[in-house]
């Protein structure tokens, strides 16, 4: 979502990938590069670092600052605040739904389309874990209605209104990347803000 933000707003990221990690952080640690790391004594990726030397870290975080930094932020102190809690709502929504449904989803499709389905009756063997569906599935379902009611309650296309903020990039990431997982079906049907959103 970070950089979809970016390339969204039209700005140049140069991404930089630390292999193998977690080791290719060690140069970048706190215990490194004391006061001066990036990573502000979390140790922890993502994290970004400004052209003025301001570094970020926190995925939730590093969206509203770089939101900010490219005006792809809200313009009052109140909508700012909402668009905060709504990319919370999107990390949320990538640790309950989207991380917990990976697995599974992997192993479902790697044991029914890889090697013409021969490796189907392996897949108790290989982790299908057909019981975490149910429960992330259950946790999308119970954020969707409040998703709903903030986009009627923007007015527009966006979560900002007309406006496309870091929140709204956020959730159409996190929300992009589950409707991708083919036990998510159809969920939006009955939220048809958030359809046409997507």
């Amino acid at each position: 979502q970070i950089r979809l933000l970016f390339a969204l707003g039209g700005v140049p990221l140069q991404d930089v990938r630390l292999w193998p990690f977690p080791n290719g952080l060690d140069p970048y640690r706190k215990a490194a590069l004391g006061a001066d790391s990036p990573l502000l004594g979390t140790d922890k990726c993502p994290c970004v670092t400004a052209p003025d030397g301001t570094h970020c870290v926190e995925t939730s975080n590093i969206m509203h600052f770089v939101g900010h930094q490219i005006g792809m932020a809200p313009q009052t102190e109140e909508a700012d605040e909402r668009a905060v809690n709504l990319c919370l709502i999107a990390q949320e929504l990538l640790d309950e739904v989207f991380y917990p449904l990976l697995m599974p989803m992997l192993v479902r499709r790697l044991t029914r389309t890889e090697l013409l389905g021969l490796l189907r009756p392996l897949s108790g063997l290989l982790g299908d874990r057909s019981a975490k569906v149910e429960p992330a599935v259950a946790a999308l379902r119970a954020r969707l209605p409040a998703l709903e009611r903030a986009l009627e309650a923007s007015g527009g296309t966006f979560f900002s209104g007309e406006a496309l903020t870091f929140e709204s990039v956020a959730l159409f990431n996190a929300l992009r990347d589950i409707l991708a997982y083919e036990c998510v079906g159809d969920e939006l049907a009955s939220y048809p803000r958030l359809a046409a959103f997507m």
